[in-house]
């Protein structure tokens, strides 16, 4: 029986145990794009707390217009390979694996040249990413980006090819997808996180999301994040809320699932990796707080009676 501190291989590598760093920001980003020293070490620290997968902050695909150009973290060009590859190092000392996460701002007027551009650049992205000693990438759709915008069926009011019902709308997060395993093969990981529910009248719904993890994992996503909203109002949230909903989309594909919701009691994140609802355990507030909560988790669960090793 698998346990929060049990190993798991994701496409041919290894995690030392079942805890993710979610994918937020670390506070240290600049205009230039660049990873720099402070960033570097955010992210080294949690490695070294024993967190044995880190996803980072989202990074930029293509290049940021000039004059509302702000702070963030760029894959847009060859020149951030060097200290992404610094960020990798830094991190896989530790034992961690680390998966860059990619995405771009929602493009409400991009024509569907724009966007295939876009895709292009998602591609060459996953590329520097496996330049720079990455795992692997994490696309996203739930986090209010390009690829949110378009499967959300509240957002995308599209009349074209990627609008116009439900294959229109993931047709580009399919298509960058297919691309990336066309080009890359098994040499990185991808994983695409996604909103299990959209908890709205004529949103995305949970049965949508199964279809769509379906299609993604047929087209070469190896491990999926199921999230849901930051702050539904309709719902009741409380330790382990939306479980159940990761749980539903795991059942029906074959890939390793990730999932979060209030997390940070060890006991009851030890809990739902025993009974099979999902695979890994996605953390934020505790690590930003703790990055030694894996330590401490482990403790904490060695005290109870006959738990490890059994």
């Amino acid at each position: 029986m698998a346990d929060l501190f049990s190993s798991l291989i994701i496409g041919g590598r290894g995690l030392p145990n079942r805890i993710a760093m979610a994918p937020g920001p670390c506070g240290a980003a600049r205009a230039d794009g660049f990873v720099g020293d402070e960033a570097i070490a955010y992210y080294e620290r949690r490695a070294r707390g024993g967190v044995g997968l880190i996803f980072t902050e989202a990074l930029r695909v293509a290049p940021p217009d000039e004059v509302l150009r702000g702070a963030h973290l760029g894959i847009y060009h060859d020149v951030f390979v060097p200290g992404l590859r610094r960020l990798s190092v830094a991190v896989r000392a530790y034992g961690a694996r680390i998966v860059l996460t990619l995405d771009e701002p929602a493009r409400p007027e991009a024509t569907p040249a724009d966007l295939r551009a876009l895709a292009e650049a998602f591609v060459l992205a996953a590329w520097r990413a496996h330049c720079a000693g990455a795992d692997g990438i994490m696309l996203t759709a739930a986090d209010g980006g390009l690829l949110y915008d378009l499967i959300s069926p509240l957002r995308n009011q599209r009349a074209d090819a990627y609008g116009r019902g439900s294959a229109g709308r993931q047709r580009l997060a399919l298509e960058i997808v297919e691309e990336i395993r066309r080009w890359l093969g098994p040499r990185q990981i991808i994983g695409f996180r996604l909103l299990a529910d959209e908890f709205a009248p004529g949103g995305l719904t949970l049965q949508d999301a199964r279809v769509l993890a379906k299609r993604l994992t047929a087209a070469g996503v190896r491990l999926l994040d199921v999230t849901a909203p930051n702050d539904p109002s309709n719902v009741a949230r409380f330790p382990g809320w939306s479980v159940p909903l990761a749980n539903s989309i795991r059942r029906v594909i074959d890939v390793p699932v990730i999932g979060s919701g209030d997390l940070g009691d060890p006991h009851l994140a030890d809990s739902i990796i025993r009974d099979g609802s999902v695979d890994i355990v996605m953390l934020d507030k505790a690590l930003r707080l703790d990055p030694d909560w894996p330590g401490k988790a482990l403790e904490a669960l060695a005290d109870v009676s006959g738990h490890l090793g059994q």
